[in-house]
């Protein structure tokens, strides 16, 4: 199993529930996504950790996934979906606590 997958998939299927409920609204959404944007240090630093951590904290499918999702430059991660960033930026906080404490 894929965490990484798993999370983004669970992610894109409460959106909508959120929207249709009223919990939330698009422009929030929108919000959310913008602020997630990151600047290319960070990027450069989520890239170097999720290889550290590859086989420690992440399986290498889940690496390979959030390579994938990350791509080649920021501005493909920047591009993807609010769900993917919301996910990735947590995994990237995950293991940045995770690499302080060891």
């Amino acid at each position: 199993m894929n965490r990484v997958t798993v999370a983004i998939d669970n992610l894109n299927k409460i959106i909508p529930e959120r929207l249709a409920k009223g919990l939330t609204t698009q422009a929030k959404i929108d919000e959310l996504h913008k602020g997630l944007d990151m600047a290319l240090i960070e990027y450069v630093k989520f890239q170097e950790l999720k290889s550290a951590y590859a086989g420690v904290l992440l399986t290498m499918d889940e690496a390979q996934t959030v390579y994938g999702f990350l791509g080649n430059t920021v501005e493909h991660f920047n591009r993807q979906s609010v769900a993917v960033k919301s996910i990735l930026t947590k995994l990237y906080v995950e293991i940045i606590e995770h690499s302080k404490k060891h």
